[in-house]
């Protein structure tokens, strides 16, 4: 019984983690916007939703990006 507690608390927690960020598939858009300060790092594929939450122009023309999430 102790396991599956465990398990389900990990589950729940990876969830939660993970719902705090957004799916970013074009590592042009990823890159635009660490250049813009709204995300940090290496592109990994997501930004934090709390950093581009706000967000209502975002002008990244001339930068090879493919698609761009709404």
């Amino acid at each position: 019984m102790k396991k599956f507690i465990l398990l389900a608390t990990i589950i729940v927690i990876s969830t939660t983690i993970k719902a705090q960020t957004t799916a970013i598939p074009d590592a042009n858009v990823e890159q635009a916007l660490i250049n813009l300060g709204y995300d940090s790092g290496l592109t990994d594929g997501t930004v934090p939703k709390a950093n581009i939450s706000t967000i209502t122009t975002l002008v990244v023309q001339n930068k090879n990006i493919s698609d761009l999430p709404l």
